[in-house]
């Protein structure tokens, strides 16, 4: 065929349309893979599967409108992605635990870097158990236990800011006090650094780590990975880091704070950096692939004589505990608030135990233990607003689960709202009962219904301490004062499109002296 014949308009129109049709089949090439399976899915869209439904329903919303449709056990498609959703809590806890070796790991579908990747959240097999291992000492008993005069220093700018807040008699948006709270609390027992987030609720460190939960949690690049995976791979080596929540940020902050304390040469600090300095092997700070194939790492004991940790290692930890830990907590404070503060008699009756348990004892991590109520309205307002309101695993190897046929290398997702707001789990699920979590109803509760921290060896790493700073702030908080609903108080939040659950327009709380 001549140039003149390919120019030729109904040949070009041919040429173009085979392009098209092409290209649109691509895009819907996995398409049919729940369809072999017998499993039930929605309707997905070429390129974008069911990314499109997600984002005009709601990420939370579409959940429970496809539980329905669907029942406890489906399919979705994340882009090309097929993913199965399991809101049926026998195969969760099957997942989780009995066959945990199976669902070991965390399916990726966003590209990584060398930080992302190497993160507790992300890491697979040897390495996740690795990393594991190594900060497991972190969140001990006896590590919870010196960490309380740091967080007694803490508190004692947390209560100056109730005091200033009460005086003012105005209405706040008590997420900038808890956020400004818990980062410098994981500043402090973490890393041994102040970053002034209280005195300065506008510092780079808190705006910062702000900026990474505040966007859709379909951004543009992360639309882009599940869409077109090359394209988002190529533009994450132009701007790394920018895919997995943009946090160039704190990779740099993280790295000062590697470097700085390497030049300390450990002055007996204790917190969790200098445990991960520890770690490290001399000469082994920076391995690539390459060298870690030929030490022949057979096991854990292997991998902490033979590799150590790397700095990317080292400071993906750094990154990820300043960030998902201080949203985590300031977020389950700020819920709480709202809660306690919506029903008052609920509020009176924690002030009473901390009197009757406490009296004028400083909280600290034994005496909290203590406090029963506190710890099952904790447990309801994790339960209604469970910050990570979904969980992942992705599947090893072929496996059939209630009927349920399971192929290699499938995601499988957790709508964990789904199960805290399930009527056949929870006696009115969207009604605030701490009764629900009492030591009678907690016995008579269905195994992995509740999951605000995951569950089975892969729970959340940093609950201990995330437990033990919110109950020394709920004890300083309402010893002195009381929360209150003002004009500005939604009786029924409204969640922004992030990643994490956030409330879209702050919690607005009065606060008053008692």
């Amino acid at each position: 065929m001549d140039l003149f014949g390919v120019l030729y308009i109904p040949n070009f129109l041919l040429v173009i349309l085979f392009f098209l049709l092409t290209f649109y089949l691509n895009g819907r090439k996995n398409f049919g893979f729940f369809s072999q399976y017998g499993i039930k899915h929605p309707k997905p869209v070429a390129y974008f599967g069911n990314i499109i439904e997600m984002t005009r329903k709601g990420f939370l919303e579409v959940f429970f409108i496809w539980k329905k449709e669907y029942g406890d056990c489906y399919g979705m498609f994340f882009g090309t992605f097929p993913t199965l959703v399991i809101a049926d809590p026998e195969i969760i806890g099957e997942m989780m635990v009995k066959k945990f070796s199976n669902f070991t790991n965390r399916p990726v579908i966003f590209p990584v870097d060398e930080y992302s990747e190497n993160m507790l959240i992300v890491a697979k097999d040897d390495h996740w158990k690795y990393l594991r291992t190594v900060l497991a000492p972190s969140w001990s008993s006896k590590r919870m236990r010196e960490m309380v005069p740091l967080i007694e220093k803490v508190l004692k700018i947390f209560e100056k800011n109730l005091n200033k807040l009460a005086d003012s008699k105005e209405a706040t948006d008590v997420t900038i006090l808890f956020s400004g709270y818990t980062m410098d609390v994981i500043a402090s027992t973490g890393f041994g650094i102040t970053v002034d987030s209280q005195e300065d609720p506008d510092s780079p460190v808190v705006k910062n780590a702000r900026k990474v939960f505040t966007n859709s949690f379909f951004n543009f690049l992360q639309a882009v990975s599940l869409v077109f995976p090359t394209l988002a791979r190529i533009l994450n080596n132009f701007k790394p880091l920018s895919v997995f929540g943009n946090m160039s940020y704190f990779a740099d902050f993280c790295k000062k704070l590697v470097e700085e304390r390497k030049k300390e040469k450990n002055m007996g600090r204790k917190d969790l950096l200098q445990l991960m300095l520890d770690a490290q092997l001399e000469g082994h700070e920076n391995m690539d692939k390459k060298t870690e194939q030929e030490l022949k790492l057979e096991n854990i004991t292997d991998w902490r004589t033979k590799r150590g940790l790397t700095d990317s290692e080292i400071i993906a930890q750094c990154m990820i505990l300043l960030v998902a830990g201080f949203e985590t907590t300031a977020s389950t404070l700020s819920y709480f608030a709202h809660c306690i503060a919506m029903n008052p008699d609920v509020q009176d009756k924690i002030c009473q135990e901390i009197q009757e348990q406490l009296g004028q004892e400083s909280p600290n991590y034994d005496n909290v233990q203590k406090l029963t109520y506190l710890s099952m309205c904790m447990d309801e307002t994790l339960r209604l607003y469970p910050i990570a309101n979904a969980l992942s695993r992705e599947c090893k190897e072929d496996c059939t689960m209630k009927g349920i046929k399971i192929p290699k290398n499938t995601g499988v997702f957790f709508p964990i709202m789904v199960l805290h707001y399930d009527s056949r789990y929870w006696n009115e699920p969207e009604k605030f009962n701490p009764e629900n979590f009492s030591k009678e109803n907690k016995a008579k509760q269905t195994p992995f219904t509740y999951l605000p921290f995951g569950g089975g060896p892969r729970v959340c790493a940093g609950m201990r301490l995330a437990e033990l700073e919110f109950k020394m702030a709920v004890v300083q908080m309402l010893r002195k004062f009381r929360l209150v609903p003002c004009e500005k108080t939604e009786k029924k939040i409204e969640f922004a499109p992030a990643g994490l659950l956030k409330p879209k327009n702050g919690i607005w709380l009065k606060i008053e002296q008692r």
